[in-house]
């Protein structure tokens, strides 16, 4: 193996919360690329999950830390509040192949004190150093990471001001360097944004990554310099790529998904991200429709951030279509306010996008993942969605960007 980033206390930065410290690494992490075709590999006695070169089947997670901030304090030692360590136990229960962290992994951000809520997690550690890192990722995910390799999207919670540090030193798939790390808040500008990059997973599928940590909710970035565009021109020029009849984009915000809902409305996706798209869409395919966001090529989205599960559908009386989205973010963190059930539903009020309009939704609002399994040869998948009870309620089954959902349980959006 070699080095990647050695041990040592890191300088104190600006953080995105108030008290902080410098980030503690004491130990190493070395890194090793294995070649095609690994049988078997293993660190100090420890067996490694070798990827596959053809999955078949797949865990759907994301949002998954113990939420310690100036607002919000989850007691990270109740495991019904904090179910992480459960729900990890229960995927990897299920035998994946490939593990799929739709992003926001660490969240202990501050003491307890600051909330004025202790002893509720008085024990608990907090900043951005190794022991956060490890008490709320490496510990309770111990089973899944000892299932099966995994693909890692990178959330809000892991930009420089935040766990930025850690993800760098842990989880980015590229090289690590002083411009790359987060130790040095002069080059967050660099270390803030990451190529994207596509991931095969045989029989005519794969992934494109994409990273949308650093970005906020607000107004479209008119501007073709900017990181989000040059990142959207690079994940839709890999999209393009005719070996695969089967592309899934993956970013941490939702696109065509909805956000936390309010008491009075459901916002859409990310505004900006959706703006940025539509201009790339257009410079890069001037007879798209006004409306497109998606190139043709990809059938479906995947998304965390949101903290519930959502499954969309937009059916093929969109003009243009959409490819699916499913939203897997209720892994551990606080869960976010409930969708509303009315009549007509909420998604039939409430845009997604601007021209985009939702044929079908299916929604749980507690803790829940996905699970996909390959359908026979092909390369498409079927979607489980399972509760904190490791309980199917809704089978969900890709033809092109259509899902055909059936609940198992219970309504199709258990509250």
């Amino acid at each position: 193996m070699t080095m990647r980033a050695v041990a040592g206390v890191m300088p104190l930065r600006p953080t995105a919360f108030q008290p902080s410290v410098p980030a503690d690494f004491p130990l190493s992490t070395c890194e090793s690329i294995l070649p095609i075709g690994t049988l078997f590999a293993s660190v100090a006695g420890q067996s490694l999950p070798i990827p596959k070169e053809k999955p078949n089947r797949i865990l759907l997670i994301g949002d998954s830390g113990c939420r310690m901030d100036t607002t919000n304090l989850q007691n990270c030692e109740d495991p019904k509040e904090w179910p992480f360590a459960s729900l990890a136990q229960l995927g990897a229960d299920l035998s994946p192949d490939l593990v799929i962290h739709m992003g926001d992994f660490q969240y202990r951000d501050v003491p307890c004190s600051v909330s004025g809520k202790c002893p509720i997690n008085a024990q608990s550690p907090w900043g951005y150093g190794w022991d956060t890192w490890n008490a709320d990722l490496f510990t309770p995910a111990a089973a899944l990471f000892a299932k099966a390799p995994w693909i890692v999207v990178r959330g809000n919670h892991e930009i420089c001001s935040k766990a930025g540090q850690g993800w760098f030193r842990f989880l980015n798939p590229t090289p690590y360097s002083e411009d790359r790390s987060c130790n040095n808040a002069s080059y967050d500008s660099i270390a803030n944004y990451s190529p994207s990059y596509a991931v095969s997973l045989g029989g005519g599928s794969r992934i494109v990554v994409y990273d949308s940590a650093n970005v906020s909710v607000g107004a479209s970035v008119s501007d073709p310099n900017n990181n989000f565009y040059r990142q959207f021109v690079d994940a839709f020029t890999l999209a393009a790529n005719t070996r695969f009849s089967n592309t899934i984009f993956t970013s941490h915000h939702p696109i065509l998904g909805y956000s936390n809902p309010t008491s009075t409305s459901v916002p859409p996706g990310n505004v900006t991200l959706q703006g940025v798209m539509n201009e790339v869409m257009q410079k890069m395919y001037p007879a798209a429709a006004a409306n497109s966001y998606y190139p043709d090529s990809i059938n479906t989205a995947f998304h965390g951030h949101v903290h519930n599960l959502q499954t969309i559908n937009f059916g093929v009386s969109n003009l243009p279509s959409h490819p699916a989205t499913i939203i897997s973010g209720a892994d551990g963190v606080s869960l976010g306010e409930k969708f509303p059930v009315t009549d007509p539903p909420f998604y039939k009020t409430n845009l997604v996008a601007p021209g985009v309009e939702v044929n079908n939704m299916i929604w749980n609002n507690d803790f829940s993942f996905a699970l996909l399994d390959r359908i026979e040869k092909s390369a498409f998948w079927k979607y489980t969605l399972y509760n904190k009870s490791g309980d199917a309620f809704a089978v969900c089954t890709q033809a092109g960007r259509q899902l055909n959902c059936t609940p198992t349980m219970g309504n199709l959006s258990p509250s």
